[in-house]
């Protein structure tokens, strides 16, 4: 076998004792054919690539597929996919059937006793509401097993699931201490008597309770328990990878989820990921050159792919990624403070994640914790409660609460490896959708160089009206230095306006070429506030700042069509500055950009006062002579209105340096399937 291409066959009417792997005789389950390989590549290895086909159909799985070392060749490609494009359906969890309802109140019961301790129950592919309590001290509870605690609101900078280890009243002790950002409780759920409204279930002893919308629907319903974490689990050692793997054309469903879903914000400053947040469709650790390739995956209860620990050269593409517990992609080496950067170099690209991180107010389209030189582009991302992209590190102001010691600034960005990553060509809209601020494009304490650059982001900050932060359409939050920003479209659509574009608070920001349609984002285009971190040498140059919306903006961001239609371009302000840098001497160069407001006036915000161009040319402290040569007057788009931001060749901002932006690559690629 080892002197042909090795073709293996899996159906759901296969049988692993008496089938072969052939078409005719395939076998019953994907590890009866990893068998088979595994034995080829201990015996002298494979010759040309491998492949496991998976027939048409729905398999439920009742453990992890585990793709270790020994399942790959240093050579060739092992691949695990459909056969002839046929429909599978790969389900982490279990079908419940047998339902009945003795009582006659509509909530119907099923036996549960071949597992139960599950989180997650889905209804034809929609994961089910848990049974949830505001009033629980008036509820006493039989079987408070399955309790948590749910915190966060739609003001809180995170969210957390937490179990409950005992209760008392108001007292509630989680196994887990709730983060510092979470805000209030907002319900405990998971038990029988918080059953009220259709949709939502609960498990008492060994027994599922659920009070379906439809109970004439029930019994053709497909009803799954969450029970198995991963659906792949592509593990390999320190000392052995897993390498050459691809995973392609499946459809990956309805996994578990946990006793727990804790924010990585810990008490007292400390930065670190929980281990249990990192259950996923696919999850790889140990893992260089696999790709994750057009592949459906829905109702993961944390997250659709996971790298974590060493992850290098792996390739995630053309994916559609829908209804998440935490996040769509999640990169993470080691917590932020490690020496060791182990996660780097991968591709993320031609991906749709929407509709991801249900579970807590902090969930993003993708995460980037301690992950570098990676290349994340041409995906499309929208409908997530905070971010859509995410990059973490640790903010040198608290590497002693992390146990880092005194480490002298200038030594300090090794320890920050979420660096010199790429992210373009993405398209990026409805973000900050449950949280007290969002970002379409966002980091904090990430590490140097990041370039993000030819992206368009809109509606940034989705989420209620509210004074302070609501969020940034690119989100450059504390210690994020040296970044690039440069050829990207920021704009918002309606009433509930982000903050400004972006946030330059740091050391060398490089924003330039880039258009802000301001109509609705109520500080413009930038906040330019140092705060708690060194700040020095950025530039903002070559940018066109533009609005023609009739109304006016409000403090706590909310929108009225009413009023002079006045529009700030950007805040220039040292009311956050903390001691540091003041923000009249942050910029090296601020200078050949473009301002109009086609409906009203064009103002500049300056140390709390609003101030016309001239007046801001020309203002006191002013010393850098900054905005020397910008001018207001109309860039010639073609339709804003429309969002079409091509320019008139007669365009002023292209004699004042703009390049035009081309959109027209920008986004999912022509061979994404979906």
């Amino acid at each position: 076998m080892t002197n042909d291409i090795i073709k293996l066959y899996v159906a759901t009417d296969g049988c692993d004792e008496c089938g072969n792997g052939s078409f005719d005789r395939p076998f019953a389950t994907v590890g009866a054919a990893q068998k088979v390989i595994r034995k080829a590549i201990k015996n002298g290895g494979i010759t040309d690539d491998a492949y496991i086909y998976i027939k048409g159909g729905t398999y439920y799985l009742k453990d992890t597929i585990l793709i270790g070392a020994e399942d790959c060749d240093a050579k060739y490609t092992v691949h695990y996919t459909n056969c002839n494009d046929e429909k599978v359906r790969l389900i982490g969890g279990t079908p419940v059937t047998g339902w009945s309802d003795p009582d006659g109140d509509g909530v119907f019961e099923a036996d549960v006793s071949f597992n139960n301790d599950f989180y997650a129950l889905y209804e034809n592919g929609v994961c089910l509401t848990a049974a949830r309590e505001t009033d629980w001290k008036a509820k006493a509870v039989k079987d408070p097993s399955h309790l948590q605690a749910v915190y966060g609101s739609a003001s809180s900078w995170f969210g957390d699931v937490l179990k409950i280890e005992s209760i008392d009243g108001d007292n509630i002790k989680t196994y887990i201490t709730k983060c510092d950002w979470s805000g209030d409780l907002q319900y405990l759920q998971g038990a029988r008597e918080y059953i009220t409204e259709a949709g939502e279930w609960a498990i008492e002893g060994n027994k599922v309770y659920y009070k379906p919308k439809d109970p004439s629907a029930l019994e053709s319903a497909e009803i799954i328990a969450g029970t198995v974490g991963n659906i792949f689990t592509v593990r390999g050692t320190d000392d052995e990878h897993v390498k050459n793997i691809v995973i392609s054309g499946l459809n990956l469903e309805m996994n578990a989820f946990g006793e727990n879903l804790a924010a990585h914000a810990r008490p007292h400053n400390v930065t670190s990921e929980f281990d249990t947040n990192l259950g996923a469709l696919v999850y790889l650790n140990n893992a260089e050159n696999v790709t994750v390739k057009d592949c459906r995956m829905s109702n993961a209860g944390y997250v659709g792919v996971v790298m974590q620990g060493y992850a290098q050269n792996n390739t995630v593409y053309g994916n559609d990624i829908t209804q998440t517990g935490y996040a769509g992609i999640f990169m993470i080496g080691e917590d932020p403070g490690s020496l060791n950067y182990c996660s780097r170099c991968n591709t993320i690209s031609n991906n749709k994640i929407h509709d991801v991180g249900n579970f807590v107010g902090h969930g993003a389209g993708i995460y980037l914790m301690n992950s570098g030189e990676n290349t994340v582009t041409h995906n499309e991302i929208c409908n997530v409660p905070r971010y859509g992209i995410s990059m973490k590190g640790i903010r040198y102001g608290i590497f002693g609460d992390n146990g880092l010691g005194d480490v002298p600034f200038e030594d300090h960005w090794k320890y920050n490896q979420t660096t010199k990553n790429y992210f373009g060509f993405n398209k990026i809209y409805n973000t900050g959708a449950r949280s007290g601020d969002g970002g379409g494009i966002e980091g904090w304490g990430m590490g140097p160089y990041n370039h993000i650059d030819n992206n368009i982001i809109f509606n940034a900050y989705r989420g209620i009206p509210t004074t302070g932060w609501r969020g940034h359409s690119i989100f450059l939050d504390d210690a994020c230095h040296k970044a690039k920003v440069t050829n990207n479209i920021v704009y918002d659509e309606n009433a509930v306006a982000v903050n400004a574009g972006m946030f330059i608070k740091s050391i060398e920001n490089y924003v330039v070429n880039n258009i802000f349609d301001v109509g609705y984002e109520k500080n413009g285009a930038a906040d330019i506030q140092p705060f708690l971190c060194p700040a020095g040498g950025s530039v903002f140059k070559n940018n066109i700042v533009y609005s023609e919306v009739v109304g006016s903006l409000h403090d706590d961001g909310s929108f009225t069509e009413d009023g002079d239609n006045a529009r700030i371009m950007y805040i220039l302000d040292d009311s956050a500055n903390c001691g540091q840098k003041s923000a009249f001497d942050s910029l090296d160069e601020m200078d050949k950009n473009i301002y109009f407001n086609a409906k009203g006036a064009t103002q500049f915000k300056i140390d709390g006062k609003l101030l016309s161009l001239e007046e801001w040319q020309n203002y006191e402290k002013n010393t850098h002579k900054y905005e020397a040569e910008s001018i207001v007057a109309d860039p010639m788009f073609v339709d804003a209105a429309n969002h079409d931001y091509r320019l008139d060749e007669n365009s002023p901002a292209l004699k004042l340096g703009f390049k035009p932006i081309d959109t027209s690559t920008v986004g999912l690629l022509p061979d994404f399937k979906f």
